[in-house]
This record gives structure tokens, sequence and C-alpha cells, in this order.
């Protein structure tokens, strides 16, 4: 008999698990609702991607407890970056490491990724339905069904003289509804992140209507808000320096790397890295706060207190007849420069004699901590992956459901989230092909196993 394995969901982690369900023998659908697979993978990267990351996994992940940590890490020494990279090669892709470790196709493409993924399911018999919604999933005492409808956008001709608008321009057909039978299904639906490519949270939905419960998803690897209105004078500017966050008062997290300032706040792959921890304490009703540190590359971090001294000696000593902006200008951006000095009371072409040696102080050291309140993440649309999700303590080793039998749930709807540079990825690889693999076994003394160790975990 045919083992007939439904994953709902077309993006990472649900390609890896149908193409490893048909590996080992299972019939596979994937249903997804958008018009093709494999959106969120062409976004991946900046389009190049970052597959996984050789670096070591550990301090790279977040969960809501230690012990999902511990699962989580479990899990990444059982499907690892190296096998990663035998799986795409022996899908015909060859892979190369960059010095930080991230792994990108050697052709640096994300579409040939999402080739020869869709070239798999095509060869292993994997179905492909797209254009379909979920309308439920219904339980049987084996396996279930799922109930979908299809549906097509149809572009209407425009009206001559009169100008459709994008709302008008096209409208959505739904076919009737069709019941799709399954023995093992796949929720691999992904987040709420970057719903353009099909992560529109509706997962969670499946999941609750499952018997499951939900980690309040927030946004994470976001651009993050401020308070503080001179943001606006700031837009566009790029600095090396570090960021620390602060969260009720005490250091939480340090990034270093390009800063980047916008007119609503700062963004840059060190705001992305403590974006998870901001949205989690807001959402906690916790105080945020981010300090700059616009010259920390001039100094190693036991040194710095000696260079800022050093800086100030040099100013009034050197540069008396300078404007403080002058003398600050081979430091840091000017727009940088303009804020700091409206916010000391240091008027435009004042000099560093004028100013004297307090105000000039406190400039630098304002460069160095320059702090502004974070009141919001930004939006799920702009954000990579979510925080939050179904908790791990909910399914088992091979992501199988402790709540609905045959159910497995896998990749960005578990409540797991990685920092930048492929470990995303690398989670959604992982779970996809190990829940997979395992909902293609249909001997029922696994099952059994299974069932019994879900009563003892």
């Amino acid at each position: 008999m045919e083992n007939k394995v439904v994953v709902i969901g077309g993006g990472a982690s649900g390609l890896a698990a149908a193409i490893a369900a048909a590996e080992n023998g299972a019939v596979v659908t994937i249903i997804e609702h958008k018009d093709r697979v494999g959106k969120k993978i062409l976004m991946t990267g900046n389009g190049k991607c970052n597959l996984t990351n050789m670096k070591a996994v550990h301090n790279k992940y977040y969960s809501s407890d230690a012990i999902s940590l511990k699962q989580i890490y479990n899990t990444l020494v059982r499907f690892d970056a190296i096998q990663t990279r035998d799986f795409f090669q022996r899908l015909g892709l060859y892979t190369k490491e960059k010095k930080d470790g991230g792994v990108y196709p050697v052709s640096e493409q994300a579409s040939i990724v999402l080739d020869v993924l869709r070239s798999a399911c095509d060869r292993l018999g994997v179905t492909i339905r797209t254009n379909c919604d979920v309308i439920s999933i219904k339980l049987r005492k084996k396996g279930g069904m799922v109930c979908v409808t299809q549906h097509e956008h149809i572009t209407q001709e425009p009206l001559k003289k009169k100008k459709l608008s994008a709302k008008n321009s096209e409208h959505l057909y739904s076919g009737k509804e069709e019941q799709i039978f399954y023995d093992k299904l796949i929720l691999a639906t992904g987040g709420k992140a970057a719903s353009v490519s099909g992560s529109d949270g509706s997962g969670y939905l499946l999941a609750k209507h499952l018997g499951h419960s939900i980690i309040e998803p927030l946004p994470a690897l976001v651009q993050l808000k401020c308070k503080e209105p001179f943001f606006k004078a700031l837009s566009g500017v790029r600095a090396q320096g570090k960021i620390r966050l602060l969260i009720d008062g005490v250091e939480t997290a340090v990034e270093e790397g390009e800063l980047q300032l916008t007119d609503y706040g700062i963004s840059g792959i060190p705001v992305f890295q403590i974006s998870r921890l901001a949205s989690r304490a807001l959402y906690d009703g916790k105080y945020c706060e981010a300090s700059l540190d616009f010259i920390s590359y001039i100094w190693g971090e036991d040194k710095k207190n000696n260079y800022l001294e050093a800086l100030k000696r040099n100013a009034m000593k050197h540069f008396g007849d300078k404007t403080v902006e002058e003398f600050l200008s081979g430091l840091v951006h000017k727009k940088i420069i303009g804020v700091v000095c409206k916010q000391k009371g240091i008027a435009s072409g004042m000099t560093v004699n004028e100013a004297g040696t307090e105000r000039l102080w406190n400039c630098i050291k304002m460069l160095a901590d320059f702090r502004v309140q974070i009141i919001a993440p930004n939006s799920f649309e702009n954000a990579q992956v979510c925080c939050g999700g179904v908790p791990l303590m909910e399914v088992d080793k091979n992501f199988a459901s402790r709540k609905s039998q045959g159910v497995y749930i896998v990749g960005e709807l578990l409540d797991c989230d990685g920092i930048c540079g492929g470990y995303n990825l690398q989670w959604a690889w992982a779970t996809g092909i190990i829940a997979g693999t395992d909902a293609a076994q249909r001997d029922s003394i696994m099952i059994e196993n299974r069932i019994k160790e879900n009563e003892t975990y």
C-alpha cells in the first residue's frame, strides 16, 4: 500500500521534507497557496542564498526555554551543515564556503537552489499543487484529510477611458472544495515574516486547530524603530560601530559591524542580530535602549578610556581654533556630528576653545555612547524570520506532533529562530529532512514505539 504524505507549505522546510519523504518511498503532495513554491528562498542572502553556515551552531539560536534550545542543538547535530552540503551536492548543486562560514551556491544565485529542489521533486514524482488554499484539516483514526480549494488570478481587461485600481484589476477565482487524503501530514507553512513570499501566519491557525499552543510570533532579524526625532536628519548614514542592547538598564547583547541609520531608527546586520531580544522585551513591556558606539574602531575595549582622553587632550592642545564640527569630522559621518553637537548645545561654527573642555568631552563621550530608545520592531513585512511559534515541547525529536498523531511540524512554524548567516535555512533543511524521512516510515511497530516515547518524554 502507498504511504501518502501531504506537505502544507512549499518553502525551504517543505521542499526538503517532500524530497526526503519521496526518497524514502512515500507518495508526496505539496500544497502551496502562492503561485509557485520557494519564493522566500529567492529572497535569502540578498539573492545569493546563504544555505547554511560551517561555524559552530551554539549561541546562534533562540527559543523560549533551555530544554527547547537543547532540542534545537541536538537536531543540528543529527543533521548538520556538512550533511546539508552533501544533500545539495547529491541534488547536483555544488557549494562554496566564505570566510564567515557562510555557504553559498558556487554561482551565488538563489534561483539555482530552487531549481535543483524543484527538479528533485519532479524526478521523485512529488505532486505540487500551487494556488491551493487549505480550508480545514480533518483527523481520522489513521491519517486524515486536507480540505482545499484551488484558485487562480484572472486579470481583467482595462475599460476604455477608465483606469482600474490595483484592487479591482484582478479577482480571485476559487474552485470547489476538494479533499486530499493522507497517512502523514507535515506542516511547513513558515511564520509571518515576509508574507509576500507566502508566510502569512495561516500555519499558526492550522497548528492551533490540531491542538497546539502558540507562543506569540514577533518580528526577528528586523530593523528597530526609535523614539528620537533626530533620526530624520541621520537617514542614509552607514557607520562601522558597536551596538549594545540594554533591557530595563541591563546590558543584554553586544554586536559589531556596519550600522545603518534610517529616518525611523536603526538597521544593519548588528541590529538584526539583537532585534529578536528587543522584540520580545518590548512585547513583555520592558524598556529598551540601544547604545551606539561610532568610534569603537579606534581602540580595543581595554584601551577605550585612554583613547577618549587622548582625543580630548589633542583637541584642546592642537585644534583650539578649529570648529568642533571640523575637529570631529575625521571621526564619523558629518550628519552624526551635526546631531551630537546640537544635542550638546554646540552651535555651528563654534570653535573647540569656545566650546570648552567639558562640552567637547560630552560630544566625544556621546559618539562612544549614543543612546536611543527602541520603541518597536519594524513590521513582519520587513522581517526575515519570526520568533515564537509552536513550542518545541509539543513535538518529538523527529518533529512528530504530540497533540495529533500522524502530523509533523517543521521550520519557522516552530519556536526557533537563528541569527543572520544561514542558520535559519539550516534549521529549515534539518527539520524538513528529519521529519520527511520519519513520515515516510509506515511500520506499525515504529508508530507504536513513538507513541510510547511520547508518553514518557
